[in-house]
Parts: C-alpha cells; sequence; structure tokens
C-alpha cells in the first residue's frame, strides 16, 4: 500500500490528472499544487488526490487500490476541463445535457446505473462530482465525495 501512495504521489507531482474510469494522465501545466491524502471509510481504501488549478478551481480524483479513479469531483469559480476529468464519461454527459430539461440554476443531474454526474452552479462558483457506482470500493459512500 505505500507503495501505491508514494508512485501517486509521485505522478500527481508531475502533473498527472486521470478520467474517470482510468489511470492518472497528463494534464499539462495548469495545476499549481497537488496533495495526496489517503483515506479509509470502514472497509474503503483510496487516495485523494486534491489538486488546485491555475484558475482557483480545486479538483479531487479517488483513485482505488488499482490505481483507477472511481470519482471526481470539482468546485471553484470555473468550471475545469470536464473532458479530462470525466474522460469517456464526457460524450454522456454531453448527450444527457443536450436532452436535458432544466430551468434556472438547477443542477444538470445524470443518474445511470453504471454513472452518476451533478454538476451546477454559476459564474464564479461552480462545483459538481461525478462517480462510477460499480467502481466505489466496498465500504465507500458517495457522501464521502468532497
Amino acid at each position: 500500500m505505500k507503495a501505491l501512495v508514494a508512485a501517486l504521489l509521485a505522478i500527481a507531482m508531475n502533473g498527472s490528472w486521470a478520467g474517470l474510469g482510468s489511470t492518472p494522465a497528463n494534464l499539462g501545466p495548469r495545476m499549481l499544487a497537488a496533495q495526496n491524502i489517503s483515506g479509509s471509510t470502514g472497509l474503503a481504501t483510496y487516495t485523494d488526490v486534491q489538486k488546485k488549478l491555475e484558475s482557483g478551481t480545486v479538483v479531487h480524483e479517488y483513485v482505488d487500490a488499482q490505481g483507477t479513479v472511481f470519482a471526481v469531483s470539482w468546485s471553484g469559480p470555473y468550471l475545469p476541463d470536464l473532458k479530462e476529468i470525466l474522460g469517456s464519461h464526457f460524450d454522456t454527459l454531453v448527450a444527457h445535457a443536450g436532452n436535458a430539461r432544466r430551468g434556472g440554476r438547477s443542477p444538470l443531474v445524470l443518474k445511470q446505473p453504471d454513472l452518476m454526474i451533478v454538476s451546477g452552479g454559476h459564474m464564479g462558483a461552480f462545483e459538481g462530482h461525478a462517480w462510477l457506482p460499480a467502481k466505489l470500493p466496498a465500504g465507500f459512500k458517495p457522501g464521502n465525495i468532497k
């Protein structure tokens, strides 16, 4: 387990980024800082990779013991690049957003058996989170996502 945490820390310090359901990939220079927090909720063991972007937005990637991102969240004055954060699930969000009927400032909510995404806010205050229900480690609850 120590080796996994050390590897994730090394990847994070190199500007890594991951799409939901994948392993870390390169984000580039838009990240100011990264912090790894190993967590445990009951039986669930995971790493919360917290990243602060130049825009001031904070992104959390929740990585399981196998190195797969099973959940992500974001909060800040600007939306992060959701295509990078959601990876292959971004197209599902776009298709859903095109069909969704929302009013005012209602959050965009996508609920599918294999994918959950909630994104909302307004200029200067965006937030959201997404997770893969089947990939959540045993004992990890969606309420644990910051």
